[in-house]
């Protein structure tokens, strides 16, 4: 029975208790704990399981095990005949940190972890950096740099975001137009037939995901060369050559050719030179009525809502990528002839909330 609330310093005495979650996490991940605990083991089975470098110490296994499992990782039983505690993966666990499983997210998670931490060792660092150089001032070998990057992500970590938490996030978000009234347009015949492009679309789930949805359907996936080449493996992997195309380019550059019916832009709006010249660039490649689906994380006035996403984005806005304010995106589509037909908060994205918002073009 809780006697008191909570003391107001809670919140920080939490943040500082995090961090010893992320290394229990970490280091469970690091050595495939979740794959062993797939079958029960008590805490002398795991800490002497021999695959791990050398026997960890029986006692403190134990309670880095109890720590797990009060995240949610584990569960834990007691044997009734022996009394003896066994632990095992959690179904949570088993969807998400089991590489054989179709929705594992482990290397995504433990990319996070890593990008976050290595921010915060250079936090102060960057309170102190002169002015920003604006991104389009860069030199090409950075441009390059990062286009590389970016499909090796496209290959790991990004790849297992979009299985596990995009298709999933943007199948919900069909099913939510198909049945509302933002979604009348999706009943008409021509988008069952329609020609989509993914924008930015890294490895090309999302257009898989639309393609399997609309048989009709035809689409094309846009990134960096780079990029597009894993997309394009996928598409081959899935049977789904004769359908889904890819082109490739910088968007700061250059844009898809073509006209299409609907246009899935997530995310792609931060790494970009100017959010207001790469939409007027999108709006050109609708046709008449095309619809466009932008989802963007944003900052707003509400404090639990910064609490949520600034954590996440604050340095990728301290290196110079946009964060919009709330607002700002629907303004400069309207500018652009795209009427907002709908702005939705959309919480299942991976890290923070984004904002979901359906546009369509305007007759010329």
């Amino acid at each position: 029975m809780t006697l008191l609330d909570h003391h107001e310093l809670q919140p920080f005495w939490d943040l500082a208790g995090g961090q010893v979650k992320i290394k229990a996490l970490e280091i469970a991940l690091s050595k495939s704990l979740f794959d062993l605990l797939l079958s029960r083991s008590n805490a002398e089975g795991v800490a002497h399981h021999e695959s791990f470098d050398s026997p960890l110490n029986v006692k403190n296994t134990e309670v880095w095990l109890d720590l797990l499992w009060s995240m949610g990782c584990l569960e834990k039983f007691l044997e009734e005949t022996s009394g003896e505690v066994l632990y095992s993966t959690s179904e949570m666990a088993k969807n998400y940190f089991v590489p054989s499983s179709s929705l594992d997210c482990s290397q995504a998670v433990a990319f996070r972890l890593n990008t976050l931490q290595t921010f915060t060792s250079g936090f102060e660092k960057l309170l102190h950096a002169p002015k920003r150089v604006p991104k389009k001032e860069n030199n090409a070998e950075s441009a390059l740099n990062m286009a590389v990057a970016w499909a090796d992500a496209a290959k790991a970590q990004i790849f297992q975001e979009q299985r596990a938490v995009t298709v999933p996030m943007l199948n919900k978000i069909m099913d939510y137009l198909m049945a509302s009234g933002d979604g009348v347009f999706l009943a008409e015949q021509r988008f069952k037939q329609m020609h989509f492009l993914d924008l930015g679309g890294g490895p090309g789930l999302s257009a898989l995901a639309l393609a399997k949805r609309f048989p009709e359907a035809t689409g094309v996936v846009f990134d960096f060369p780079e990029t597009a080449k894993v997309a394009n493996d996928n598409i081959l992997a899935a049977g789904l050559q004769d359908r889904v195309s890819i082109q490739s380019g910088d968007l700061n550059t250059a844009q898809p050719e073509g006209a299409f019916d609907l246009i899935w832009c997530s995310s792609v709006l931060h790494f970009l030179d100017s959010a207001d010249e790469a939409i007027a660039r999108i709006s050109t490649l609708l046709k008449p009525n095309g619809i466009l689906l932008i989802l963007h994380a944003e900052q707003t006035p509400e404090k639990d809502h910064c609490e949520r996403v600034l954590p996440f984005y604050l340095f990728m806005v301290m290196k110079g990528n946009y964060l919009p304010k709330q607002g700002e995106i629907s303004k400069i589509l309207n500018q652009n002839s795209i009427s907002v037909l709908a702005s939705k908060e959309v919480a299942c994205s991976p890290m923070a909330p984004v904002w979901l918002h359906i546009g369509r073009k305007n007759h010329a």
